[in-house]
């Protein structure tokens, strides 16, 4: 029997817990975990909505992943990054096939945040600029450097570590509480900032779980001739819309762009190894055979999580996972839709494939504190106790289950999802 009272005890002794006081915690201890499903140590069975932090986007238990993590255990390699490995190769010629355009060469990290900054560094080296654009509730990774570029309210502890950051308002209309052309003031941004000065402007595919905000159809079209007429790069981060996450490989997908640079994390390696990147274009990929790529990683392509990254793609493409992803997200949707309309305290719904986001009218503010705080913690106890694990952030809950799930499981977790929210008390 594992003592988790035991474990639990000895976290808290010696390992920090990530985005919380030490002494509000809240630890759980998982026995089982099989596609979508959790079961804790008190038997209690949980519907990840989650996938767990936004990568388990195979699910949990996968086979072909078991499968692929005991074949690089046969032959254990110590990584060095000129180290020249089968499945290294394979992995770049993979992501080169599933990217967009010309995107063809990529460099690898361990997570997304790293992935952004190095993205960062590349479009400074290349253009010679130091100003990067960004909007106002994105999120890039929790790294120094990219919770001040991103607009992250986690980011206020550190404000006025970095030069050189530049914010633009999210395509979202019930955060202003009016309509805005948000690419029209980008416009106008970068002429009062002076484009001469702007390296790049990175933004999400898709806001993730600061709202799951999707643009209009136009949107990153016109972004994108935006940035061709003063030469800044753009930068798409498909940390979290990608690998399936919204119906197709990437965000950028939807809109029929390809950007100068595309980062990537979380769903490449499906949550079972740390393996993040960024994939350019060839034009930047030349700009580097002359000059010095001043970027590395001491885990730089791992040959265990290469061999898992290649398990992932296989999996998404052998499975038709992200044709389910299409399918059950517009069921997904359909349900959101029929959900608000039974239910006054959901101000509105917003989906794409599995990545949807419900707002609740006057819950609690973007900036809440004390016991407005404890209100949105007991909204996500309740979820918790229903059976359901999802993320709740202030005023809104965002879904993003793995693409395994099937019709029934969605609308199972849906059922109780709904059921607390009718519940909920103002």
């Amino acid at each position: 029997m594992i003592d988790y009272d035991a474990l639990i005890e000895s976290q808290r002794q010696h390992l920090f817990y990530p985005w919380s006081a030490q002494n509000k915690a809240k630890p759980f201890c998982i026995e089982q975990a099989d596609g979508v499903w959790l079961t804790l140590n008190t038997g209690q069975k949980i519907l990840d909505f989650n996938s767990s932090i936004f990568n388990a986007n195979l699910g949990h238990g996968h086979a072909g992943i078991k499968a692929a993590m005991q074949r690089a255990a046969l032959d254990p390699k110590v990584g060095h990054p000129a180290l020249v490995h089968a499945e290294k190769a394979k992995l770049g010629e993979n992501l080169a096939r599933i990217a967009p355009g010309d995107l063809n060469k990529t460099f690898l990290t361990l997570g997304g945040a790293e992935a952004n900054e190095n993205a960062i560094k590349i479009a400074r080296l290349v253009t010679g600029r130091y100003k990067v654009v960004t909007r106002y509730r994105s999120y890039h990774g929790a790294t120094l450097g990219m919770i001040g570029y991103g607009g992250d309210y986690r980011r206020i502890p550190f404000d006025g570590t970095l030069t050189g950051v530049v914010r633009f308002p999210d395509p979202y209309s019930r955060g202003s509480g009016q309509i805005i052309d948000t690419v029209r003031l980008l416009e106008e941004i970068i002429e009062i900032e002076g484009p001469e000065t702007i390296a790049c402007v990175l933004l999400e595919g898709i806001t993730g779980a600061n709202g799951v905000f999707v643009p209009e159809a136009d949107y990153w079209k016109r972004i994108r001739a935006l940035c061709d007429r003063h030469g800044i790069l753009l930068i798409a981060d498909e940390v979290m819309s990608g690998f399936g996450r919204t119906g197709k490989w990437f965000g950028v997908n939807h809109y029929d762009v390809v950007p100068d640079m595309m980062t990537i994390g979380k769903g490449l390696a499906a949550g079972y190894a740390p393996l993040a990147g960024v994939i350019v274009s060839d034009k930047i990929s030349k700009h580097f055979e002359n000059e010095t790529l001043w970027c590395g990683l001491t885990h730089y392509a791992h040959p265990l999580c290469c061999t898992i990254a290649n398990a992932a793609i296989e999996a998404y493409e052998s499975e038709g996972l992200l044709e389910n992803a299409r399918i059950l997200g517009l069921e997904l949707k359909k349900q959101l839709e029929i959900m608000k309309s039974k239910n006054s305290r959901i101000a509105e719904v917003r989906s794409i494939g599995l990545l949807a986001a419900i707002d609740l009218d006057n819950f609690v503010s973007y900036r809440a504190k004390g016991a407005e705080l404890a209100k949105a913690s007991r909204l996500h106890e309740r979820l918790w106790e229903a059976g359901v694990y999802c993320t709740v952030r202030f005023g809104m809950l965002v879904l993003a289950p793995p693409l395994c799930i099937t019709h029934q499981e969605l609308s199972d977790g849906l059922e109780k999802i709904g059921l607390v929210l009718s519940s909920l008390e103002d």
